[in-house]
């Protein structure tokens, strides 16, 4: 059975220079309290879906929590690098590693809150910070187009 994790906790900071604005995300494991900190910069969500052809801000947070855990189960497993692939396919490769994540490892879910109402919940959810980044679908497919035109002019 795959082991389940939590985001327990979401604080707003930056990197040491001050310029790139992130997340800290501690994820806990529930069943023995270990916990794996992640520093994400707040543009990894839209860049994220821009590379790999997401479509929503939920799939592009589902892939990063994932990711993070996902190398303690499997340290040697090689990420496809979405770059190489078409927007289909990079699309498919990354929702397939996290489906073999949840189906053989692990899941990530947000702590469950102990609010009486769905209204309460949903305003004391941890990942909301991150449930606020917009993803245009449209723009991010024209991105993803644009960054792979220069990768075929520049012959990688």
């Amino acid at each position: 059975m795959p082991d389940e994790w939590q985001v327990t906790e979401v604080t707003d900071t930056a990197d040491e220079s001050g310029r790139v604005e992130a997340w800290e995300i501690t994820l806990t494991r529930a069943t023995d309290g270990v916990t794996v900190g992640l520093f994400l910069p707040k543009v990894a969500i839209e860049s994220t879906a821009v590379a790999c052809a997401l479509a929503s801000t939920d799939e592009a947070i589902d892939v990063l929590m994932h990711r993070a855990v996902h190398p303690i189960y499997e340290p040697n497993l090689p990420e496809t690098n979405p770059w190489q692939l078409s927007g289909e396919q990079a699309r498919a490769a990354v929702l397939e590693r996290v489906e073999r994540c949840k189906r053989d490892h692990a899941t990530v879910t947000t702590a469950v809150l102990k609010a009486r109402t769905a209204a309460a919940r949903k305003a004391a959810d941890v990942l909301a910070p991150l449930r606020g980044v917009r993803i245009d679908p449209v723009k991010a497919a024209a991105t993803r187009l644009e960054q792979q035109r220069a990768l075929l002019l520049a012959g990688t």
